[in-house]
């Protein structure tokens, strides 16, 4: 986003009315020619909130709060200084001032958002008006969603039948190739100019930003026959799953202080937790924490607290996310793991217990330490010299990773209690340089290396793909697409391009699987326990799957699925350059090598 103009920065405190603008926000009396209120930023019974009109500015006499209309957002809204001079200016009714020089915001960034807003009303119209409302507000009050909650977040719903978005904008062809690129609208195969809705018959949850506009929607479905359960918007111009994280817009707005943030794996566990009176919670999109989701939580809060169920995918999931924060944690930011009792999730638990209870489990969170090491120890046997060594090998590798030294320095003297040894001992251990425990460069692409996880697939047959880091490409495709199964029907020619590569090894094999087994139910958004359904009697193939299945892909979807085409073409060239030098070696005379190398040359010489 380019820079806003600093003289609109400085001026603008000059054209806002701050009564007005806290007063939105926090109602305030007049007193004398100030205006007075309780603090919003501590706990008091008398107000010492004072609000200069004169001078736009403000005070607090019992905690010292202070500052302009800005800073004022900033704190009371969780926004950072960019977010919080656009909302005052909006609020305002200013239009911003951007730098000129700064690259210009794309025109069709707005139109975009503006759109998504018109659907968002859309939906919520169809809850209220639509012949078939009846079983989404039924499903609604059964989960417990009262009215005033569905409007907090506002709820829609997508009505039954293929059609009922298209028809509503049909009549703009603009505003229809638009709802094709934000991915609510699915273009027809071979059926030019005709479109289905990507969301039919489902509860819809608007996904904002952290300024609230509206860049995606998630839809459940009503009946537990129906498959997915969950649906997702895919990636636009507007919306990155790993970016963005569902209901911090709402944790910002109606938390006014926040002490943590909770994050959870659904949109119900948000609103459940919202009417519960836990505000200060936020669910990824359908994917894993990524580095970008905690970035933009640690400007939120000090202190992040994951939220899994306690069964051994919800630990799996809270292992990888613990694995991502290693190298992120930083001077002041707390890490901690909430583990739920097996067959509750925070959408049912705080149904059942009280507030209170709920809170007491949050305050108990594990810290990131215990995790790590009980997580460690429940795979050893501790109670054993082997187990204690193989425990401080692999504390190693993952305490490695931290960057800020005194954690790094805290979590070592972490293990030497563990293991009984002194810190010096474990220190000097750490301190080995070991290509075992060796991170990757950071020149080096993110996920080649997962390729290892494959090394002990049954032996294959002898391929012609054996280029530099072929197996790494294989592996590589084969975990992007494990990680974003939307790449196999996202681009019609995947199958067709791996089907063509010749005399395929056992990884090309399972590829291809992958890729046919994600377009058999491309309509929806496959799970990654449907993408590799087929595997399940191949034992030792599922297993290496799941493995895989597990680990953080890093990547925007628009980066994997370059990745993913790039790794695919490379593997092309190479096959190509193997099948070139083949023709070349089996020419029996000069003449014909040199008319094959001529046909090559030309791009003329056809695959047998």
């Amino acid at each position: 986003m380019p820079f806003i103009n600093n003289d609109f920065i400085n001026d603008l405190s000059n054209q806002v009315d701050i009564v007005d603008l806290i007063n939105r926000r926090v109602p305030l009396k007049k007193a004398g020619k100030d205006y007075k209120a309780c603090c919003p930023f501590h706990d008091e019974k008398t107000p010492s909130f004072t609000v200069v009109a004169d001078k736009q500015y403000y005070h607090c006499f019992g905690c010292g709060e202070n500052g302009s209309a800005i800073d004022f957002v900033m704190k009371y809204d969780h926004l950072n200084f960019t977010e919080a001079v656009e909302v005052v200016a909006s609020e305002s009714g200013i239009s911003v001032v951007y730098d000129q020089n700064a690259q210009p915001v794309d025109p069709k960034i707005k139109r975009y958002r503006d759109l998504m807003q018109k659907v968002s009303e859309f939906y919520q119209y169809q809850l209220k008006n639509s012949p078939a409302k009846n079983k989404v507000v039924t499903y609604a009050k059964n989960r417990g969603i009262t009215g005033k909650i569905a409007k907090r977040f506002d709820l829609g719903f997508a009505p039954p039948g293929w059609s009922g978005l298209f028809d509503h904008f049909k009549q703009d062809l603009e505003v229809v190739k638009d709802l094709v690129e934000m991915g609510l609208l699915v273009a027809k195969k071979d059926k030019q100019g005709e479109y289905y809705d990507r969301f039919r018959d489902r509860l819809m949850f608007p996904i904002h930003n952290a300024k609230g506009d509206v860049i995606a929607f998630g839809g459940r479905v009503l009946s537990e026959k129906d498959k997915p359960k969950y649906l997702n918007s895919p990636e636009t111009p507007i919306f990155h799953k790993s970016k963005e994280l569902y209901g911090l817009h709402h944790a910002r707005k109606h938390s006014h202080s926040i002490d943590y943030i909770l994050v959870v794996e659904g949109y119900m566990d948000v609103v459940a937790l919202h009417q519960g009176g836990i505000t200060s919670t936020v669910a990824t999109l359908g994917t894993a924490t990524t580095p970008q989701h905690l970035q933009t939580l640690s400007r939120t809060t000090d202190t992040i607290i994951f939220c899994f169920d306690g069964d051994r995918a919800g630990r799996a999931a809270a292992w990888k996310a613990l694995q991502i924060t290693l190298p992120i944690i930083k001077t002041g930011l707390v890490v901690k793991f909430l583990f739920l009792p097996d067959g509750e999730d925070p959408d049912t638990l705080v149904k059942k217990e009280s507030l209170k209870d709920f809170e007491v489990r949050i305050e108990k969170a594990h810290t990131l330490s215990k995790f790590l090491f009980d997580h460690v120890k429940a795979e050893l046997d501790f109670d054993t010299i082997e187990g204690k060594t193989l425990f401080i090998e692999k504390a190693k590798v993952l305490i490695n990773q931290v960057t800020y030294d005194l954690y790094h320095q805290q979590l070592i003297e972490g293990v030497a209690q563990e293991v009984g040894q002194s810190v010096e001992q474990v220190k000097k251990v750490f301190d080995q340089q070991d290509q075992s425990s060796q991170m990757p460069s950071v020149d080096e692409p993110p996920m080649p290396h997962m390729g290892e996880h494959f090394s002990d697939f049954p032996p294959s047959e002898p391929i012609v793909v054996q280029g530099p880091n072929a197996k790494g490409l294989r592996s590589k495709m084969i975990t992007l697409l494990l990680n974003y199964p939307s790449l196999a029907y996202e681009n019609n020619t995947v199958e067709v391009r791996v089907r063509g590569l010749k005399k395929i090894d056992k990884k090309f094999e399972i590829l291809l699987e992958l890729v046919q087994s994600a377009q058999m139910i491309e309509e929806h958004d496959i799970t990654q326990e449907e993408l590799i359904k087929p595997f399940k009697n191949k034992n030792t193939i599922y297993n290496r799957l799941n493995q895989l299945c597990i680990m953080e892909p890093y990547l925007s979807e628009t980066q994997a699925k370059e990745e993913f085409l790039g790794a695919l073409y490379t593997c092309e060239k190479q096959q190509k350059n193997t099948q070139n030098k083949a023709f070349i070696n089996n020419a029996s005379t000069i003449e014909e090598r040199k008319k094959v190398m001529e046909n090559i040359q030309k791009g003329k010489l056809k695959k047998k």
